[in-house]
């Protein structure tokens, strides 16, 4: 789920051996534990990620809130970075303030290392964000890789070289001298893992070191190469290598002097790869560079193929490119995806940008993930819902960079709106509260005219500001959306208006607007006929409403129709909503076991969503009920709660009847305990990370925290 325990962290394990570089990891090693700021630092190519990750994997266990890595090569919008590492963190992205003080304020009590993955293109963002979280978390550390450094007080910079290589090759008499050499060593391994059967031997030990010295000792360019030894001898290799001056290739423009001649060995490596591509690889790479990370092959023939490449060959050429290291292949949310190296990518955009293809190819790329957007939307709405927000998660990235693409271009602000909209589910119901924000504040600012996009992108916002406390304008938002729906005729925007307009009377505490507009929103859908995932959902929201009115039979009927709804449409979201007004409904009425009951179905659907405000509104529910039989139980759940409300904003929403009973059952948690055991079960429970807490709700583990 988001916010998975904190104390393992995000890191992976290294998908190939690592090679050399003992001194640098220990000079890194060394640096973090004098210095919070370490930068680690050197030309492209020269392998500063891979030595940032061996070293972060060492120095795990000094850390007990964890190694988080966060990649920047993907983010162009300097604005989202403390967003995206809040995403990372696991930290829900709620606050109607500042995310860059919502990150702070999480990160404040904990010790975690955060390690922020090629800063070069974002330096500035990248420092005030490293100046701001190092002044308010003292247990933090950051670890950077970046080709420039940030210029910040306390910044320790480690630059990385590249791989040692034989001054004079032609000297070497044996292949033990020539594999003293890091870069040899590499060279070897690589090789060995695409052409089996090769090793530096008597009669290749000299032309190897060649051209590790040709290579100059960059990792990435010596990786390149040796994976050519499939198709190529090393004497082929060194021929070619002689030939590059002459080789014509139109090259990008420098973008980083101080890297000198190592950047333009990188970038003859890249040339040379390209030009042994055949045309159709070569296509299919610098069209694939248009995507933010990684991809699966049904994209991959959506937004790359055309007339001249067809989508009934790209199968083929991701193979080819896999085989070459120019694509790499992982698996992601259940399928098959791959991913451009950074450098390889960014090699490729040069290429697109003088193709002239640029333009079209993002457009593609766009639209693409609108049409993915919308269907995901239409999917979310009945039974593979869950693995609909695994996909659209591990998509976010490239709908990040369509959005940004309709923000940048001018005329196409209705499109944004119209993607933006299609992604309430996520903003919503995902956790990306404040990016959801971000994108309809900025989007529906340039798209002022009338439209279904508008009205959509309307109350899709003002239910994200309702969730954020900002009730005041999404009451404005909601008045122009009804407004703008019954002028252009549209329905379905209509009664979705209705229903948040419900929602935010609710969360003001007008019960009857409230129910006025909800009872109005399903009217409308029986007249319809045929329910949406926004209506469904209105009927919890009605229930906890008259519930407060006290109506509790009513509030149960409300409920028990909406799970009625799960033979039909599978609707996992609005039936767990259902399920935590079942519960509280339970409490009202004195009946706890229930009401824990209730609370603990909730809590498994919810932790399967990734709702985070589900999680701990359960283990809210779940504290009011223990309290009278298991006071210590429900101290050490409402310490719980107290850490996941800190990570969301303001407790309960600063709504006033729960906020009431969280109050209540503090005290007679307190009275029954006495202070002091009261203050040891609390700190307990607000010591558990998410999954720990989790489990102790669910009953799956009575461990304490020691």
């Amino acid at each position: 789920m988001h916010g998975a325990g904190r104390q393992a962290g995000n890191l992976l394990g290294e998908t190939s051996s690592f090679v050399g570089r003992q001194h640098e990891v220990a000079e890194n090693k060394r640096a973090l534990s004098r210095a919070r700021l370490v930068t680690i630092t050197g030309p492209p190519g020269v392998g500063k990620s891979r030595v940032g990750l061996r070293v972060a994997a060492q120095v795990r266990r000094r850390f007990p809130d964890g190694v988080w890595l966060v990649r920047l090569a993907e983010l162009d919008d300097g604005a989202l970075l403390p967003h995206t590492v809040l995403g990372v963190l696991g930290a829900g992205d709620w606050s109607l303030g500042r995310p860059i003080d919502a990150l702070s304020e999480y990160l404040a009590p904990r010790r975690l290392l955060l390690v922020l993955d090629n800063c070069e293109h974002l330096v500035q963002d990248c420092a005030d964000l490293v100046n701001a979280l190092l002044r308010k978390a003292p247990g933090l550390r950051i670890l950077i890789t970046s080709r420039q450094v940030l210029g910040c007080d306390g910044e320790h910079v480690v630059t990385i070289p590249p791989l040692p290589v034989p001054e004079h090759p032609e000297e070497l008499l044996s292949m033990e001298a020539a594999r003293d050499w890091a870069s040899v060593e590499l060279f070897a391994e690589r090789a060995a893992e695409l052409a089996p059967g090769f090793a530096v031997d008597v009669a290749n030990c000299r032309a190897v070191a060649e051209i590790c010295g040709r290579l100059e000792g960059l990792p990435l360019a010596i990786e390149l190469v040796a994976k050519w030894l499939r198709t190529m001898s090393v004497e082929e290799i060194i021929a070619a290598l002689d030939e590059w001056p002459a080789t014509g290739v139109t090259r990008p423009p420098e973008p980083d002097v101080r890297v000198g001649c190592h950047h333009e060995t990188l970038r003859a490596i890249f040339d040379w790869s390209f030009e042994l591509c055949s045309p159709a690889e070569r296509r299919l790479w610098v069209r694939s560079s248009v995507f933010a990370a990684d991809f699966d092959l049904e994209t991959a023939e959506a937004v790359c193929a055309d007339e001249v490449l067809l989508p009934e060959d790209v199968l083929e050429l991701v193979v080819g490119l896999v085989d070459k290291s120019v694509l790499s292949r992982q698996d992601r949310a259940g399928r098959t995806r791959f991913r451009l190296l950074d450098p390889t990518r960014q090699y490729g955009r040069q290429r697109l940008h003088e193709s002239g293809e640029g333009d079209l190819l993002r457009r593609r790329h766009r639209d693409h993930y609108r049409r993915l957007a919308e269907r995901a939307e239409a999917k979310w709405f009945g039974p593979e819902q869950v693995a609909w927000n695994e996909r659209v998660d591990s998509e976010h990235a490239n709908l990040r960079m369509a959005l940004e693409f309709c923000l940048a271009e001018p005329g196409e602000a209705r499109t944004g709106l119209r993607l933006a909209g299609a992604l309430w589910f996520c903003w919503v119901g995902g956790g990306r509260v404040a990016e959801g924000r971000y994108w309809l504040d900025h989007l529906l600012a340039r798209a002022t005219e009338p439209s279904e996009e508008r009205a959509k992108a309307l109350w899709t916002n003002a239910w994200i500001a309702t969730i954020q406390g900002d009730v005041g304008p999404a009451l404005a938002m909601l008045e122009e959306c009804r407004d703008l729906a019954r002028r252009i005729g549209d329905e379905a925007e209509l009664t979705s208006a209705l229903c948040v307009s419900g929602y935010a009377e609710h969360m003001r505490e007008n019960p009857q607007r409230a129910v006025a507009y909800l009872e109005e929103a399903l009217a409308k859908e029986k007249a319809g006929g045929r329910p949406s995932a926004v209506t469904v959902v209105s009927r919890p929201i009605l229930a906890s409403t008259v519930l407060l009115l006290g109506d509790c039979e009513r509030a149960r009927d409300l409920c028990e129709e909406c799970l009625a709804m799960r033979d039909q449409y599978s609707v996992p979201w609005s039936s767990s909503w259902a399920l935590w007004v079942l519960g509280a409904a339970a409490w009202t009425e004195g009946d706890t076991r229930q009401a824990s009951a209730y609370a603990r179905e909730c809590l498994r659907i919810k932790q399967q969503l990734n709702d985070l405000v589900g999680v701990v509104l359960s283990i809210e529910l779940l504290a009011w009920s223990a309290v009278g039989q298991d006071a210590e139980s429900a101290a050490r759940l409402l310490g719980a709660s107290h850490t996941l409300w800190r990570e969301i904003g303001q407790p309960l929403f600063g709504f006033a009847p729960y906020v009431a009973r969280h109050r209540a059952s503090e005290e007679q948690a307190r009275k029954a305990l006495g202070p002091q055991a009261f203050d040891a079960a609390f700190e307990d429970g607000n010591n558990l990370t998410h999954h720990q807490a989790i489990s102790y709700a669910l009953r799956e583990s009575n461990d304490r925290v020691s």
